[in-house]
């Protein structure tokens, strides 16, 4: 079976060209131009600023965070990529980990027994924050519930265009994404003094001082460079034909093996089946299982914490990658 990355060769390769003729390849007008075209793109936020990672997105939100409030109590679940987590653990917050649901999704009735849980037991006071994960591609969580007092922190690198609203959003560009690029990501959110305060960020925390410049807050190396900005403003062009072509694959493959559901408005990133020789498929198709359990890891060592629906479903997730192209026999395995 063979699978294939993007196929740049159908974008308008002059546009990348012309960046590289310019010599314009750190920041530059197409980083402006590319979290316009975002805007536009998901007009759930107002705000976007670009990154040079998802994971730098992450850092940063959780540095704002901070900043803000003090440290926090950080819900999410253990199924997810290592650095959002380790963001949070980084600037000084307690993360807490969540069980999924069937469709290996945030359980919203398992973070409400646990955040009810915690607070009797340790009489915090900080302020909760809930990072769901919009694992494959789904475009929100059904039967969301809150407190209602959270701030809310969406891990939606498998879907840029998510309907579903929280505070912050971050999303990637990594080549296999709905939106490519070489690497980089997005902050988006409607809270001006924050996109001020990532915006910033990104570039070290820099502000102009006449013939040089001042540092008036944290800051690291996060923007996202002009080259990566042209590959992924051109490939939002193409992200409604190849979106397209994702979800008839998922169609299609759902009907010679079951599929965990997606919603209407999924990006279909990636499709998931639940099987007893998971690992067998995946050592002839060299699919992946996507994410070890977090909280299992040597990193976090969590002895205490049990997900009782995701170790139990764990050892059988298979991920079939719907941004791919795939050989018609990807049901013989």
């Amino acid at each position: 079976m063979k699978l294939f990355e993007t196929d740049f060769s159908k974008y308008d390769l002059s546009k990348i060209t012309d960046v590289l003729n310019s010599g314009v390849i750190g920041f530059g007008e197409n980083v402006i131009k590319f979290e316009e075209a975002f805007g536009k793109f998901n007009t759930s936020y107002k705000y976007h600023s670009s990154t040079n990672s998802a994971s730098a997105s992450a850092y940063m939100i959780f540095s704002y965070l901070y900043e803000m409030y003090g440290s926090c109590d950080v819900y999410t679940t253990s199924l997810g990529f290592a650095s959002p987590a380790w963001a949070a653990k980084e600037n000084n917050h307690n993360v807490i980990w969540v069980d999924i649901n069937d469709k290996l999704l945030f359980d919203c009735d398992d973070y409400i027994e646990r955040s009810n849980l915690f607070k009797r037991k340790t009489k915090s006071h900080r302020k909760q924050v809930i990072m769901p994960i919009l694992y494959g591609g789904v475009n929100e969580i059904t039967n969301w519930k809150t407190h209602g007092d959270e701030i809310i922190v969406i891990d939606a690198a498998h879907n840029p265009k998510t309907s579903m609203i929280g505070d912050f959003m971050f999303t990637s560009f990594h080549p296999f994404k709905p939106i490519a690029s070489s690497d980089g990501g997005m902050i988006s959110t409607n809270e001006q003094k924050a996109i001020e305060f990532f915006n910033s960020y990104r570039n070290f925390g820099r502000i102009p001082l006449g013939n040089s410049y001042d540092i008036n807050q944290s800051g690291f190396k996060f923007y996202m460079n002009n080259l990566n900005a042209t590959i992924a403003l051109e490939s939002i062009k193409h992200y409604d034909k190849l979106l397209q072509e994702r979800k008839e694959r998922f169609i299609s493959i759902s009907s010679k093996i079951p599929m965990i559901s997606h919603d209407n408005n999924s990006s279909y990133y990636m499709g998931t089946t639940l099987t007893d020789n998971a690992d067998e498929i995946i050592s002839k198709t060299g699919w992946g299982k996507h994410y070890p359990m977090l909280h299992k890891t040597t990193y976090w060592d969590d002895k205490t914490t049990r997900l009782p629906n995701l170790e139990k479903i764990h050892h059988k997730i298979l991920n079939i990658p719907l941004h791919a192209r795939i050989d018609e026999n990807i049901c013989d395995c």
